[in-house]
């Protein structure tokens, strides 16, 4: 059975010289849970295929592995289990630790096919017409998909003998790059893959749940409401929309008019104050026993839960999508509500990072209006003047900072978005890491994963010489492949950038020299191989051992003293005097180890850094 035009079989692939280009179709037989980097923050998908041309070679008869690197969850192939058929464009081949690897990248396109819905080659001729298989994937790709593909896709799993199936949901931890240099002083310890954790191939968020599909959901309860006769509902949302489920409507939207969605079984008394979330994030779950007998006594408003096993429906037509947790007969005993007691949990932790943006964005946009003037006496309207006379003239003083003397010789590429100062950025007083729950309590979160424009000068640096600005690249058993290493990364290249830069608040030139001494919020700010390829530009070659290239080192301390003047040769008791320049900051968090005493004293164990990227030296 030959493949399709354009593609090769996966024994052609698997022998593929290394960063050649492949298009495949084959079966999967082995799938890795998604999960996030901790070093990239993407998230990296790994599974295996196989078609006959392989299960019968001598080699690779367990599979051809596949990776792909994606900025979010939702852009991964969206494999379910183990039977279904993908079909991929312009893989790159690359090697791991001696095997072939099929990685993605910028070209790649996927379609998937759930194996339940391909047919067998008796009834595929329904599919030669303008039918098409379900298939799961960017609509333009679907739309390319030819007849003799999806007949290719029909025979292949038809033929193709199924090995026994491999399928990882354990929990796993995951150490990342640790070096031998001399650390980063104040900068943060090594860096550290977080702990990863699965729910299993049910788990799925809010906005991907279906009518007649099950899932497994990790939510938070906004409302719950018990019956006489013992039944629950349950109102979760795990803050993703889906425009399926019940609309609740903000309090500028409400009027006389009914509620859409429920009363909660109480329509003949006064309706409760929708405490929020709004819109279409809250997911009515309507739980019996024997699941009901713990809500009702083991769950409250506000608490984070594991719900397996619900059953997503539509009831009636004009009805909206709830989800159902019943008796399970062949378990009858067995509940599926778990509470969430720690917050380590990652799909938890994207959770509270989607609730904090939510409310956020809501505060901002929906802020209380103050009383009107004329209902204040004068002591409150006095009060009132002194105090924006007073936020006009801080917020004067912190723009004439951010707007003093830029150095032109350093771009940053995202100049649309809104300066925040070092101070800002810290946030000291947790005043945006702070999140409040609709039941009045409150908790600081470990980090946010986002991403600010800056304008700072450089005060300090790691490692102090130059020539440790480059070290050894760590081998493939060291860390994990990334997509910069799997797709960017030189095979005979060697050594890799890796410092840190202290940064703090520009003293505009205008300031008494007194005052440019003043002790100013500061933040280590990590610079990777990738962030530095792009703040050094073009005319810098790739990093060697600086302590036996001159002139390479001669070009790096070039570079560095656009950035960062006369920092190098000042004294200690001297105040460096150096252009200010825009950058890009991104904020994450590492989880530390449980040895590492600095784990008791952050929240959750988490500890937010820095990193600078998207900044060019001109």
């Amino acid at each position: 059975m030959a493949p399709p035009e354009g593609f090769v079989d996966l024994a052609t692939a698997y022998k593929a010289t290394l960063n050649s280009s492949v298009s495949v179709i084959g079966v999967v037989i082995d799938i890795m849970a998604p999960h996030r980097v901790a070093k990239t923050g993407h998230w990296m998908f790994t599974f295996k295929l196989l078609d006959q041309s392989l299960q019968e070679s001598v080699y690779g008869s367990e599979g051809l592995t596949v990776r792909f690197f994606k900025e979010n969850e939702r852009s991964l192939p969206q494999i379910r289990e183990h039977g279904d058929v993908v079909l991929l464009r312009y893989l790159k081949m690359m090697e791991y630790r001696g095997v072939p690897v099929a990685m993605c990248n910028f070209a790649t396109k996927a379609l998937v096919f759930p194996g339940a819905s391909i047919p067998t080659p008796t009834y595929s001729i329904a599919y030669q017409g303008t039918n098409r298989l379900q298939s799961l994937g960017v609509p333009e790709d679907i739309a390319k998909l030819s007849l003799t593909e999806q007949a290719y896709a029909i025979k292949l799993k038809a033929e193709l003998r199924m090995p026994d199936a491999k399928f990882a949901n354990t929990v796993t931890e995951t150490v990342g790059r640790k070096r031998d240099a001399e650390p980063v002083h104040d900068a943060g310890p090594p860096e550290k893959k977080a702990r990863l954790s699965t729910f299993g191939s049910k788990f799925q968020l809010v906005r991907e749940t279906r009518h007649m599909k099950f899932a497994d959901l990790c939510v938070q309860v906004v409302r719950k409401f018990s019956s006489q006769f013992g039944n629950c509902e349950l109102y979760v949302t795990d803050y993703t929309e889906n425009r399926e489920i019940w609309y609740y409507a903000p309090p500028e939207e409400e009027d006389e008019r009914p509620r859409d969605g429920d009363d909660y079984g109480y329509s003949k008394q006064p309706k409760k104050v929708w405490p929020g979330p709004y819109g279409w994030l809250t997911l009515k779950v309507n739980v019996r026993d024997p699941h009901s007998v713990f809500a009702n006594s083991k769950v409250d408003e506000g608490d984070f839960l594991l719900l397996r096993n619900v059953k997503m429906k539509i009831m009636a037509e004009g009805a909206k999508l709830e989800g159902d947790m019943w008796r399970d007969d062949g378990y009858p005993a067995k509940i599926n509500i778990v509470k969430l007691m720690s917050n380590d949990v990652p799909e938890l932790q994207e959770l509270l990072v989607r609730k904090e943006k939510y409310w956020a964005k809501r505060q901002a946009r929906h802020r209380p209006k103050a009383d009107e003037p004329e209902k204040l006496g004068k002591t409150e309207k006095k009060r009132q003047k002194k105090q924006r006379q007073q936020e006009e003239q801080a917020k004067v003083a912190a723009a004439a900072t951010l707007v003093a003397e830029r150095n032109k010789h350093v771009r940053c590429n995202n100049d649309e978005a809104l300066l925040m100062s070092v101070k800002d950025i810290l946030d000291l007083s947790n005043a945006r890491h702070t999140n409040s729950l609709p039941n009045g309590t409150s908790y600081v979160l470990p980090f946010i994963n986002t991403q600010y424009r800056t304008k700072v000068q450089v005060v300090d640096y790691e490692p102090k010489a130059h020539e440790d600005f480059a070290v050894p690249r760590l081998s493939d058993e060291d860390e994990e492949l990334s997509p910069i290493d799997a797709v960017e990364w030189d095979a005979s290249q060697k050594f890799e950038w890796y410092f840190s830069l202290c940064l703090q608040d520009p003293t505009p030139a205008s300031a008494p020299f007194q005052a440019r001494d003043v002790a100013k919020p500061r933040m280590w700010a990590h610079v990777r191989h990738e962030d530095a390829q792009y703040l050094f530009g073009n005319d810098m070659d790739d990093p060697q051992d600086l302590r036996s290239n001159s002139q390479m080192l001669a070009k790096l301390r070039e570079k560095m003293c656009i950035l960062w003047g006369n920092l190098e040769e000042k004294a200690e008791v001297e105040v460096a005097s150096n252009r200010p320049f825009e950058c890009c900051i991104q904020e994450y968090g590492i989880e530390l180890d449980d040895e590492d005493p600095e784990k008791a004293d952050v929240p959750l164990g988490f500890k937010k850094l820095f990193r600078m990227f998207g900044t060019t030296i001109l």
